[in-house]
């Protein structure tokens, strides 16, 4: 029993009968209402640290532990003990340097796992107008970050794939040209004995032709394809491609785990476009996976959507890196271009869904490809110029 206690239950004792039923319900009601707030503190999806002037956990409640992955025994133990983000202990010492001050920053945390999450941090006072420590207040934005990333890269995309188509055809004509002289050159210099002119020629041919390939692939990857719509099996779709993956999965000795239902998973989608999606994922996890291994891919279905997902064990993505994905001719390899992505990217919005890549770097990485089983179509640049879609 605590001291405080004995000394409240002695002067109890010390009170007539009456008085003590009073304080007695005194007592009771306040015990209540400690009860009350403490579940309404408990329950706020905004978390709450109060440190004191001794630099020690006042108050934490429970959304704090979970965004900021706090131990368990954490009330009254040391700042510098328990706060391991050296950004958020910044925040703190400010708030003690300058008391008085507010403050609002925008900072991102990697464990337990990625999230961004905004600080507004405030001084507390005591009656006598003595300062009494820090509060902080933490909002996870996460999702709202999200949105406006995946809206801002939907625009870049747009702008990119009218760029791409206006400066592709621009080059298509002087490539054309080029390529005709090229060959007359040939031509000419079949009967010649000038090997060095020879070779010359072959080299100009080949670097017009690998040039034509580079714009053909821009234009592939930025200009959208139409949607052939039809009813499919998700797994069928999975098993086609599949078998065009395993001579090439087992020369990098890579086994494959399938997760799916025993019944179709059908929806409504390209399945000629998922199916190039799919190929480029699981290309990307088995080129990150240098020692061999084995990748999960899982089909099932979670209404109003399809799930497909990859989970291999190759190096996983670093976090301060998943931001960048999916990004124009970003690539976690040496030598990558970074448009397969972009290609996935482009047939997932088109079909309405969403890209969700969870890595470890070490680990492995999980992608989750999100599709509405009755998707709507979206409007999006055709052939270098504005359409009007359906919504």
């Amino acid at each position: 029993m605590s001291p405080q206690k004995k000394i409240l239950e002695r002067l109890i004792k010390r009170l007539e009968p009456s008085q003590r039923q009073v304080v007695g319900d005194y007592l009771g009601r306040l015990a209540r209402e400690k009860i009350l707030l403490e579940r309404i503190f408990n329950s706020m999806q905004e978390g709450v640290l109060v440190v004191d002037e001794n630099r020690r956990l006042a108050l934490v409640n429970r959304a704090a532990v979970f965004l900021l992955d706090l131990p368990a025994e954490k009330q009254g133990s040391a700042l510098e003990e328990t706060i391991g983000d050296p950004v958020i202990r910044e925040i703190v010492d400010e708030g003690f340097e300058l008391p008085g001050q507010s403050a609002v920053k925008e900072i991102k945390v990697l464990r337990p796992r990625l999230r961004w999450i905004r600080v507004s941090r405030s001084s507390l006072w005591d009656g006598e107008g003595g300062f009494r420590g820090v509060l902080l207040l933490f909002t996870d934005y996460t999702r709202q970050r999200q949105i406006e990333e995946a809206a801002g890269r939907a625009e870049r995309l747009d702008l990119l794939s009218y760029l791409t188509a206006a400066v592709a055809h621009e080059l298509g004509n002087p490539l054309s040209s080029l390529s005709i002289h090229a060959q007359l050159i040939d031509r000419r210099t079949r009967r010649s004995r000038d090997d060095k002119l020879k070779r010359s020629t072959r080299v100009l041919q080949e670097e017009i032709g690998r040039l034509d390939e580079i714009v053909g692939q821009f234009l592939k990857a930025l200009r959208p394809a139409s949607l052939d719509l039809r009813d499919e099996d998700m797994v069928e779709v999975v098993e086609r491609a599949l078998v065009l993956l395993e001579d090439e999965l087992k020369k990098r000795k890579i086994g494959l785990k399938r997760v799916y239902p025993r019944s179709p998973v059908r929806g409504k989608f390209d399945r000629n476009l998922i199916k190039q999606v799919i190929i480029n994922l699981i290309k990307n996890s088995a080129r990150a996976m240098h020692r061999g291994g084995s990748i999960e891919i899982g089909v099932k279905e979670r209404d109003p959507h399809i799930l497909v997902s990859i989970l291999d064990q190759g190096e996983g993505i670093p976090a301060d890196e998943l931001s960048d994905i999916p990004r124009a001719f970003f690539s976690g390899r040496s030598g990558g271009s970074g448009l397969g992505l972009l290609v996935v990217y482009k047939i997932i919005r088109q079909h309405g869904g969403t890209l969700e890549i969870k890595s470890e770097s070490g680990v492995g990485t999980e992608v989750v490809v999100r599709l509405p089983r009755r998707p709507a179509r979206i409007k999006m640049l055709e052939s270098g110029r504005k359409t009007e879609g359906e919504l």
